[in-house]
């Protein structure tokens, strides 16, 4: 064999089942890899597209070199973090569990076969969502340059013969053996472009309001909204304790009024008192107004819908810590690009330009693969979810 590879497939692991005896988690029928053009980069930063073949990928030597192989957390990496393959002077430090000795060619195309996982840790990470599934493989290269089913590649991958399978972080839900890749990895490709994601998918929760009932907003948010409702209730409430206040005083004044043992100076001193109430009460009046504006019509909704909805998106580039508190769209928008251009300025770049620029982040990113996702990839999002609640329950029931 003359060349190392490690490709990502990546596949729901939920027909699982945790052995009684020995605490080992079973994993039946996974998908492990797949045929397709694969991007690989070499040691002089370039890349160059190979092609898993049906003939080469699904040949009988290939499908039976993924039996019994070992199981990874991880590609292993030796010390200066470039990955390796396993062999018996390191297996010790790196295998985690086996693969089953039934590999086999899918009616879909991929090369499945069971898993036997023993390391408590991995176990665990599973039950959590670690998921994906990579391959790392020996071959030979053909430089004979071709297509296959519409995708150009340079070379052809042969000889492959699979050495072990690693179970890495989760990439992004949507096809039977799903592909992700980092600078060592590859990366399935295609010589289409996928469509933008046509919106964001967020959670909503309901948030009670005493004028205008249920109202829904993102559960993120629900929050948010609870306070300036809470500072509402509070306003109507100082307002209220405000207009006692100045009834109680307008009543002093009319009985000082028409009584003729109080003196004028007490009834004026009274007004002034009242005159007083009255202008705090208005104030108060005008405060509870503008908050409840906040919560009148459509438009506090679609702003606040149109933010979420911002936020949600720029969360795939900037990732779920970042903190949005105080930062304008532009600001957001240019630290998104800052995790893609790390050298590059914006600072003089017009905001068309840099919404413009931030944009084209979701139609393709760096490996040539892009955000849009389908009804489809959605369908597969929604059962990846389900059997990841069930994976937390993994110790309770059973299989």
């Amino acid at each position: 064999m003359g060349v190392a590879r490690y490709d990502f497939g990546q596949s729901h692991i939920d027909k699982f089942k945790i052995d009684p005896q020995n605490g080992f988690l079973i994993v039946r029928d996974v998908p492990i890899t797949l045929t397709g053009v694969r991007k690989y980069r070499n040691p002089d930063g370039t890349t160059v597209r190979e092609a898993k073949t049906p003939e080469e990928l699904l040949s009988k030597a290939t499908v039976d070199s993924a039996n019994g192989k070992p199981i990874t957390d991880d590609h292993p990496k030796d010390a200066n973090g470039q990955n390796v393959l396993v062999t018996k002077d390191n297996y010790p430090k790196f295998v985690k569990g086996y693969m089953g000795t039934n590999a086999h060619v899918a009616d879909d195309g991929t090369i499945r076969n069971d898993m036997t996982i023993m390391d408590p840790t991995l176990i665990n990470e599973i039950r959590h969502g670690k998921e994906e599934l990579s391959i790392g493989f020996e071959m030979e290269l053909d430089p004979t340059k071709g297509k296959l089913d519409g995708t150009a590649y340079d070379a052809k991958q042969t000889n492959i013969r699979i050495n072990h399978v690693a179970v890495v972080e989760k990439g992004r839900a949507g096809h039977k053996v799903r592909l992700s890749a980092d600078s060592d990895d590859a990366v399935q490709v295609t010589d289409e472009t996928p469509n933008e994601e046509k919106g964001n998918k967020m959670e909503f929760t309901k948030v009670h309001t005493k004028e205008y009932g249920d109202i829904s907003v993102a559960t993120q948010d629900a929050d948010k909204l609870t306070k300036i409702i809470g500072d509402a209730d509070e306003s109507n409430s100082k307002l209220e304790k405000l207009k006692a206040e100045r009834d109680k005083i307008n009543q002093q004044i009319k009985e000082l009024e028409g009584s003729n043992d109080k003196s004028k100076k007490e009834a004026a001193d009274a007004k002034k008192k009242a005159d007083e109430a009255r202008a705090r009460a208005d104030v108060a009046e005008e405060e509870n107004k503008s908050l409840k504006s906040q919560l009148e019509g459509d438009a506090f909704e679609d702003k606040l819908n149109n933010t979420l909805a911002f936020r949600e998106k720029a969360k795939k580039i900037v990732g779920d810590s970042f903190d949005f508190t105080g930062k304008s769209e532009r600001e957001v928008e240019e630290a998104a690009l800052k995790t893609k251009f790390p050298d590059r300025s914006f600072d003089s770049e017009s905001d068309d330009y840099v919404r413009g620029y931030y944009e084209n982040l979701f139609t393709t990113n760096a490996g040539g693969v892009g955000y849009g996702r389908t009804a489809e990839q959605d369908s597969e999002e929604s059962a990846y979810q389900k059997a990841l609640e069930a994976r937390q329950n993994l110790y309770e029931g059973g299989e």
